[in-house]
C-alpha cells in the first residue's frame, strides 16, 4: 500500500513539474520574441560576458567565461558545469600527483555518454550560466533540458522495474541541483522535493540495492544529504527511520568515524522531530541537548590521528577567514568535519534558546548558556575556515586516489553549513558578515541563486537573536 502511495505521489509530482516547466518555456519564448521584435525594450548589457555584482559597496567580478557564440549552447552549459561544480584532479602528465596541472574528474566522461544524464548536467550548467550572464536564451534552453529530464524521470516512475537505478538517482540529484540554481525567494527548499522522490524510489528493492552497492563514502554521503534535508524541512523520511550502522557493511577503519557521526546525527534529527511535535519543557530539552553535546565532543576526541588537520595562515590565498584555512588529508574528511560542526553548533544553539526561555534559570544554567555561546562561536569560525579550505581545494585540484574523489566539488553542500554559521543565535558579527559576503560571491560567480536567497533569512535570524540577547541582558545581567 505504501509503495503504491509513494508511486502515485512521485508520479503526481513529476507531472505537475512537467506542466510547470512547459508553461515557463512558453512564457520565456514569448518574452524572448518580444525582445527580438522590440530592440529598444532590451536591457543594455556590457560587451564583457563577465557579470559584476555589487556587494555592500564592493564589486565582485565574475571570472570571464571563454565561450563564444559559435559554441553550441549545450557545450557552454556543460563547460560551465565542469568549470564551477566538478572536482578537479591535480595530476602530472604521467599520472602522478602534481598540483599545477588540473583536469576534471574521470567520472565526467561516463556521465556525458548517456543522453538523459548529459541533458541533466547541461540543464544545471545552462541555468547557472544564465544567472551569471542574465541571458534569457540560455535560461530557456536550460528549462527545455530540465523538462526533458523530468520526462525521463516520469517514465521511470511509471515503469520502475525497467529503470537503471544508478542513472535514475543521478537524474534526480541533478533535478535537485537545478532547483538550487533556479530557486525563487518562496521556494528556497524546493530541491528537497526531488530528494523525497529518491527516498520513495529507494523503498523498492532494485533501487535500494543500487544504494548499498555504492562506495562507502558515497553511501554515507546519501545519509548526510538526508540529514541536511531534515534540518531544512523538519520532516523525517523513511531513509532516516530505517537507518542502522549495519547498513554500511564491512566499513574500513578510515570510514568508521563517518558511520558513527551519521548515527549520532540521525538520532539528533529524531530528537528535533520529537521537539517539534511534543514541545517538552525547557529543562528536559537542555538536558537532552547536553547529552548530544557530550556525544559530539567525544566523537571528535576519539578520531584517529590521520583525521587530524592543520590550520594555515596566508595573506595571498583568496577568500580565507581571518587569513586562515584548514588543510585536511582528503576531501572526505573535510566534508565530514563540516557536518560535525554545524550539528554541534545547532545543539548549542538549542541549549541557548531553551535556557533563555526559563523564567528563573539557575546559576549553573546561566554558566551553561555562556559556554554554549562560546562553542557556537568556535564552531562557526571553524565552519568558515573549513569553507575557505574547500574553495582552495576547488581551485588547486585534489591529489589523491581518483576512486575516492566525488564527482561534485561540494559547492552546493557548503550552503547549509554556511547558513547555520551565518544565522545562528550567538554567531559573532564578524562571522555573519563573512558568510553573507561568501554567499553573495557564490551566487554571483557560480549562478546558484539559492545562495543569494538565503541572505535575507540569515539577516532576519540574526536580528531576532540580537533582540533576544538584549532582553536577556536586561533581565539577568545587572550592573
Amino acid at each position: 500500500m505504501f509503495r503504491d502511495e509513494n508511486d502515485r505521489a512521485a508520479r503526481r509530482s513529476a507531472e505537475a513539474k512537467a506542466k510547470t516547466e512547459a508553461r515557463r518555456i512558453l512564457e520565456d519564448r514569448a518574452a524572448l520574441e518580444s525582445d527580438v521584435s522590440t530592440p529598444s525594450s532590451r536591457v543594455d548589457r556590457s560587451p564583457s560576458d563577465a557579470l559584476v555584482c555589487r556587494s555592500r559597496d564592493q564589486l565582485i567580478p565574475t571570472p570571464r567565461i571563454t565561450a563564444t557564440m559559435s559554441i553550441p549552447l549545450d557545450d557552454q552549459g556543460l563547460r560551465f558545469f565542469v568549470d564551477r561544480f566538478v572536482t578537479r584532479l591535480a595530476t602530472g602528465s604521467d599520472g602522478s600527483p602534481h598540483v599545477g596541472f588540473v583536469q576534471p574528474s574521470p567520472h565526467v566522461v561516463a556521465v556525458t555518454l548517456d543522453q538523459a544524464s548529459r541533458d541533466a548536467v547541461v540543464s544545471v550548467g545552462l541555468a547557472a550560466l544564465s544567472n551569471v550572464r542574465n541571458d534569457r536564451a540560455l535560461r530557456i534552453m536550460s528549462r527545455e533540458k530540465h523538462a526533458m529530464v523530468i520526462k525521463a524521470v516520469r517514465e521511470v516512475v511509471e515503469n520502475p522495474t525497467q529503470a537503471n537505478p544508478d542513472r535514475t538517482l543521478h537524474l534526480i540529484v541533478m533535478l535537485s541541483l537545478y532547483e538550487m540554481v533556479s530557486c525563487t525567494p518562496n521556494q528556497i527548499d524546493s530541491w528537497i522535493v526531488h530528494m523525497d522522490g529518491a527516498a520513495a524510489l529507494l523503498t523498492q528493492s532494485s533501487f535500494l540495492l543500487s544504494l548499498t552497492n555504492l562506495d562507502h563514502r558515497e553511501h554515507l554521503q546519501f545519509y548526510f544529504v538526508a540529514i541536511v534535508k531534515f534540518f531544512s524541512k523538519r520532516v523525517v523520511t523513511p531513509d532516516l527511520l530505517s537507518w542502522s550502522p549495519d547498513l554500511i557493511p564491512s566499513a574500513p577503519p578510515e570510514i568508521l568515524p563517518g558511520v558513527d557521526l551519521v548515527d549520532i546525527l540521525i538520532r539528533l534529527a529524531k530528537f528535533y522531530a520529537y521537539l517539534h511535535h511534543k514541545q517538552p519543557d525547557a529543562k528536559e530539552v537542555v538536558d537532552s541537548a547536553l547529552f548530544f553535546e557530550d556525544e559530539l565532543h567525544k566523537w571528535e576526541t576519539q578520531l584517529p590521528t590521520d583525521w587530524s588537520f592543520t590550520v594555515k595562515e596566508s595573506n595571498t590565498c583568496k577568500h580565507t577567514f581571518r587569513g586562515q584555512y584548514h588543510v585536511y588529508r582528503d576531501m572526505w574528511v573535510s566534508r565530514v568535519f563540516n557536518h560535525y560542526r554545524w550539528a554541534r553548533l545547532l545543539v548549542n544553539e538549542t541549549i541557548v534558546s531553551q535556557i533563555s526561555k526559563m523564567a528563573q534559570p539557575t546559576p549553573n544554567y546561566v554558566i551553561q548558556r555562556q559556554q554554549a555561546l562560546d562553542m557556537i562561536s568556535c564552531m562557526a569560525i571553524d565552519i568558515c575556515a573549513g569553507v575557505a579550505s574547500q574553495e582552495a581545494i576547488s581551485a588547486q585540484g585534489v591529489a589523491e586516489d581518483p576512486s575516492h574523489i566525488p564527482l561534485l566539488n561540494g559547492t552546493f553542500m557548503l550552503l547549509f553549513p554556511l547558513g547555520v554559521a551565518g544565522g545562528a543565535a550567538g554567531t559573532p558579527d564578524e562571522v555573519h558578515d563573512w558568510v553573507v559576503g561568501t554567499l553573495e560571491r557564490i551566487g554571483c560567480t557560480t549562478g546558484i541563486r539559492r545562495a543569494l536567497e538565503m541572505i535575507p533569512q540569515l539577516k532576519k535570524s540574526v536580528g531576532k537573536w540580537r533582540l533576544a540577547q538584549k532582553r536577556w541582558k536586561s533581565i539577568h545581567e545587572y550592573k
